[in-house]
C-alpha cells in the first residue's frame, strides 16, 4: 500500500510540474520578447547649423540627432527630438540649418514633412529626402509594421538593450516586424510607441504632401 501511495504522490507531483511548465510556456508565448532592430536597418537623422568662425570659414555644428527607420509613407520615421531644436532656430536671423539623413556615414539633404502640428503624445516625426532620386538610388527597404495592434502588456523588453538603444530605435518581434519604437517623452523618461501608435501617426503624415505641389501656367495663359 505504501508503494502505491508513493507512486500516486509522485504522479501527482509530475502532473503539477507538467502543468506549471505548460503555463510557463504559454506565459512566455504571450509575453513575446522584442529586440532592437540591427544597425543595418536603422539610419540617423541629424540637424546641423553653419556657424561663422571669428577668424575662418563657416563651421558645421551638430545640433541634434536621432535614430530613424525607413517607411513607405515617410522616407524616414524618427523622433520629435530633432524637430524641436530645428523649429526653435527656424526664425532666427543669420542661422542656416540643414537636415540630413545619414546612411552608412554619408549624408543626404532632407526635410521635415510639415504636418502643421506634431502629436507630442507619439513623439514621432516624418522626414523625406530633398532629392526624389536619392531614395530610389539607395533602394532602402522599409521595415514592416506588426499587423495586429500591439498590446503593451504582452511585450517583454531586455533592460540592457533598452539602455544601449537610442530614442527612435525600432524594436522587432520574432517575425522582423516593428512592434514598438523607443521614444523620449517631453518630460524625459523613455517609453515605447506601439505599432498601433505608429500607424496612427502615419495616417496623419500620409494626408500631407511631402512637398508643395507646383503648377506651371501654360504659355497661352500668360
Amino acid at each position: 500500500m505504501k508503494a502505491i501511495a508513493t507512486v500516486a504522490v509522485l504522479s501527482a507531483v509530475a502532473i503539477v510540474l507538467f502543468a506549471s511548465e505548460a503555463t510557463h510556456a504559454q506565459t512566455q508565448a504571450a509575453n513575446s520578447v522584442v529586440h532592437p532592430a540591427p544597425a543595418s536597418t536603422t539610419i540617423t537623422v541629424t540637424v546641423t547649423e553653419l556657424r561663422h568662425e571669428k577668424h575662418g570659414q563657416d563651421k558645421e555644428v551638430l545640433i541634434a540627432q536621432a535614430v530613424g527607420f525607413p517607411n513607405d509613407t515617410c522616407d524616414v520615421i524618427t523622433t520629435f527630438d530633432v524637430v524641436k531644436p530645428y523649429e526653435e532656430r527656424e526664425t532666427w536671423k543669420n542661422i542656416k540649418q540643414q537636415v540630413n539623413i545619414v546612411i552608412d556615414g554619408r549624408s543626404y539633404p532632407a526635410k521635415f514633412r510639415h504636418l502643421g502640428f506634431y502629436p507630442l503624445g507619439l513623439n514621432l516625426a516624418c522626414v523625406d529626402f530633398v532629392s526624389p532620386t536619392d531614395r530610389a538610388e539607395l533602394n532602402v527597404l522599409a521595415l514592416p509594421l506588426q499587423p495586429d495592434p500591439a498590446n503593451a502588456s504582452s511585450l517583454s523588453y531586455e533592460d540592457g538593450e533598452i539602455v544601449r538603444s537610442d530614442p527612435g530605435t525600432p524594436f522587432l518581434n520574432e517575425n522582423g516586424e516593428i512592434s514598438s519604437v523607443l521614444v523620449a517623452t517631453p518630460n524625459g523618461p523613455l517609453e515605447f510607441a506601439s505599432a498601433a501608435d505608429i500607424r496612427r501617426f502615419l495616417t496623419i503624415a500620409g494626408s500631407v504632401s511631402p512637398a508643395p505641389l507646383q503648377h506651371r501656367r501654360s504659355v497661352s495663359t500668360i
